[in-house]
C-alpha cells in the first residue's frame, strides 16, 4: 500500500509529464522538420524551468550560490514565457483540432504562426518582468461604513499579501515593500498569507526589513498556505521577533477611544495537514466575551467569506488569488473564484482579495501589477 506523500507524487507527475508532452508538441509545430532538436531543446528547456525549485527544496544551503540564484532567475523568466505561451496555444489548438474534424486540409496557423506567438509571448513576459521590477504600486480604497464609530472615521489599514519572500524575492524588494507601506502612515498593517517561500534558515536576513514596518497598532499576521508547505514552525518564531501579531485561529482587541475594533484572523486550510492547532476555527477566531463595534477578519483565501458574514464581521482582508498574476491567466481565475481582486459586497460583509504584493513562480506581471492596500474607513 502506498503512503500519502507517494500518492501526491504520483498526480505529480502526471501533469508534470502531460505538460512536457505537450510542450514537444508545440515544438514540433514550430519546426516540423527537426524533431529530434526539438525534444532536446524542450528537455534542457524544462530542465532549467523547474529545476531550481527542487535544488530549493532538497539543497537550502545552496540558496545564496551565485549558481543558483542565475539558475533560479533563468527559470522564472522561462516559466513566465512557457506559460504565457501555452495558454494562448492551448485555446488556438482546440479550434484547430475542431476545425480539422469538419474540414481537410491545413489550419490557418502553420509553423510561422506559433513562432510569431512564440515571439508574442517573450514579449509579454518581458512586459510582466518590467513590472515586477517597478514593485508593487500603493492602492487606496475609501469604504464607506454605516453607524461607523466616530472614533473609527479615517482609520487606515495596509494590507499586504502574497509577498513570496524565496529566492527571487528578497531584501531589497522587501525594503521597496516596507518603504511604501510606511509612506502610506497606516494605523495598522495585515499581512494575509504567504509571506514565505523558502525554508526559514536561508531567509531569514531578507524577513527582517518587515521588522522595521510602522503603524500605531502594529502589524497583524495570518498563515497562507505556502508557508506549511516550507516549515511554519520555524517561521513563526522568527515572525515574532520582528513583532508580528500572530492570530492562528484567534483575535486581538484594539481600544479606540471609546471603540473597539476586534481584529481576527484564520490559518489557511491547508494548516489542517500541520497540526489540528492549525486546522481553521472561525468560530475560536470569533471569540470574544467583549461587545465589539467593528469586527475585521483576515483570512488567506477568500473563501470563508458566508461564514464571515455569519459571524458579524464587517470587513474581511484576503489574497491568495493573486487575480491570476499575468495575461492570460487572469482570464482564468473567475472560473475558480467568485471574488478575486479589489473589494467586494457579499450582504452585509465587506470583502478585499488583495491581487499579490510579490509574486509566485514567473516573474511576470502583465496586465495584474502587485499591489498593497491602503483602505480607509469613511461613515456615510
Amino acid at each position: 500500500m502506498m503512503r500519502g506523500s507517494e500518492k501526491d507524487v504520483i498526480p505529480f507527475l502526471f501533469v508534470l509529464s502531460s505538460l512536457f508532452a505537450y510542450t514537444c508538441f508545440k515544438g514540433l509545430q514550430i519546426a516540423p522538420a527537426h524533431p529530434y532538436i526539438m525534444f532536446a531543446g524542450t528537455s534542457v528547456f524544462f530542465a532549467l524551468m523547474i529545476s531550481s525549485m527542487f535544488i530549493s527544496r532538497n539543497k537550502p544551503d545552496a540558496f545564496e550560490a551565485k549558481w543558483f540564484m542565475v539558475l533560479t532567475w533563468v527559470g522564472s523568466l522561462f516559466m513566465g514565457w512557457w506559460g504565457t505561451f501555452i495558454m494562448i496555444s492551448i485555446p488556438i489548438d482546440i479550434v484547430h483540432f475542431v476545425f480539422s474534424m469538419f474540414k481537410d486540409g491545413e489550419f490557418f496557423i502553420g509553423p510561422r504562426g506559433y513562432t510569431i506567438i512564440l515571439a508574442l509571448s517573450a514579449l509579454v513576459t518581458f512586459l510582466g518582468f518590467v513590472e515586477v521590477l517597478r514593485g508593487p504600486k500603493v492602492v487606496e480604497v475609501d469604504l464607506p461604513i454605516k453607524d461607523l464609530p466616530p472614533e473609527l472615521e479615517n482609520l487606515k489599514i495596509a494590507q499586504i499579501s502574497d509577498l513570496h519572500i524565496g529566492p527571487t524575492i528578497q531584501s531589497r524588494y522587501v525594503n521597496k515593500v516596507v518603504k511604501k507601506t510606511n509612506a502610506t502612515h497606516a494605523d495598522l498593517v495585515v499581512i494575509t498569507g504567504d509571506l514565505a517561500d523558502a525554508h526559514t534558515e536561508p531567509i531569514k536576513k531578507h524577513l527582517r526589513p518587515l521588522g522595521e514596518l510602522q503603524s500605531r497598532f502594529g502589524t497583524f499576521y495570518v498563515t497562507g498556505n505556502h508557508e506549511y508547505y516550507w516549515g511554519v514552525e520555524s517561521l513563526l518564531p522568527e515572525l515574532k521577533k520582528l513583532g508580528f501579531e500572530l492570530l492562528i485561529n484567534s483575535n486581538r482587541i484594539l481600544n479606540i477611544g471609546s471603540a473597539k475594533l476586534l481584529v481576527a484572523g484564520i490559518s489557511d486550510p491547508v494548516g489542517r495537514s500541520f497540526s489540528e492547532e492549525h486546522r481553521p476555527d472561525l468560530i475560536k477566531a470569533r471569540e470574544t466575551q467583549e461587545k465589539t463595534d467593528f469586527n475585521i477578519l483576515l483570512a488567506h483565501r477568500p473563501d470563508p467569506y458566508v461564514n464571515a458574514e455569519k459571524y458579524g464581521f464587517h470587513l474581511q482582508f484576503s489574497g491568495h488569488t493573486h487575480a491570476g498574476q499575468f495575461f492570460p491567466f487572469s482570464l482564468l481565475i473567475p472560473i475558480a473564484h467568485r471574488y478575486y481582486k479589489g473589494l467586494n459586497r457579499h450582504g452585509k460583509l465587506w470583502l478585499y482579495v488583495n491581487p499579490g504584493t510579490g509574486y509566485w513562480g514567473p516573474a511576470h506581471r502583465f496586465g495584474i501589477a502587485s499591489e498593497i492596500t491602503l483602505l480607509k474607513l469613511s461613515k456615510v
